[in-house]
């Protein structure tokens, strides 16, 4: 019996369940290049073309999305994805991370997310680019954020030590800079306040364990470093919109504030430049916590 291999063809190919969401992206990427659309996984599946490049667009995070992921990139490993969500998850960032998704953003894109991709798209494989602009576009801000960047050392930090809620005084004696250095530096490049990331971050993980374990609001509030119950509550609805204890119940009609969008976001962003502390924080998370 002969296999059919699969036929390589310069196309971006925009895979999406959401036909609203589909409609928008294609309204966002269409003036750049041209793209073509599978809205299910079986037709998916009997595709025998290779595309250049694949955007799997989704909603939030669900176990069908992260396997869809891990489908798209076995049957297509020759070709680039990007993973394009209305919000961003631990396992989300952990999925793009372990299968080497090419990147993963925010949606709706902004203005340097969106010429990213198809800068991207336009350097890596021959599918055809219209905008003139893509040639003078500009890196994101958060490729400022090197290795050898005293961020990226603060960020590191955050990410395996964010329950504890350290504070500028306490981490610049680690990162060799003044508190004040510090605070004015991670706002000009991360477009967030210190705080502000370290009560996202600490949402975000409260956001998972409301999801995935048994524990109360209680037992999460102070888990996650908050002075007590009632100041957790407040910092959830916040942002969420939401109570913890109807999200646990399970309501999730989240309406994320204009700080925690921005904070996933960023997030998303820095992908390339947190991803073995990001992978290892989860690790960590699993060896520690019996999630359901």
């Amino acid at each position: 019996m002969l296999v059919k291999k699969n036929k390589k063809v310069n196309t971006l190919l925009l895979v999406s369940f959401d036909l609203v969401l589909a409609k928008h992206c294609k309204e966002e990427l269409s003036p750049f290049c041209k793209l073509e659309s599978i809205y299910s996984m079986d037709e998916l599946e009997l595709s025998i073309d290779l595309p250049g490049a694949i955007i799997y667009l989704m909603d939030y995070t669900s176990a069908t999305h992260l396997h869809n992921i891990e489908y798209i990139r076995n049957k297509f490993s020759d070709s680039l994805l990007f993973v394009v969500s209305s919000a961003v998850s631990i396992p989300l960032l952990h999925q793009s991370l372990h299968l080497g998704v090419n990147d993963l953003f925010l949606f709706p894109f902004s203005e340097q997310d969106k010429l990213s991709l198809i800068c991207t798209i336009k350097n890596k494989t021959d599918i055809i680019c219209f905008s003139e602009e893509l040639e003078n576009a500009q890196s994101l801000t958060c490729e400022q954020i090197d290795k050898e960047n005293p961020i990226s050392s603060l960020l590191n930090i955050i990410e395996r030590d964010f329950a504890k809620g350290p504070s500028l005084q306490d981490l610049s004696h680690n990162i060799h800079l003044s508190p004040s250095r510090l605070c004015h530096m991670f706002k000009d490049l991360c477009g967030l306040t210190y705080s502000h990331y370290l009560l996202c971050r600490k949402l975000e993980e409260s956001e998972r364990l409301l999801s995935q374990s048994n524990s109360s609001v209680t037992t999460i509030s102070y888990q996650m470093g908050f002075s007590n119950p009632s100041h957790f509550c407040r910092s959830f609805k916040e942002h969420f919109n939401i109570t913890p204890n109807s999200y646990a119940h399970g309501n999730r009609d989240l309406i994320h504030s204009a700080t925690y969008l921005r904070y996933q976001r960023l997030r998303s962003e820095l992908i390339p430049n947190m991803g073995s502390a990001i992978q290892g924080n989860f690790t960590q998370l699993q060896g520690s916590k019996s999630v359901g």
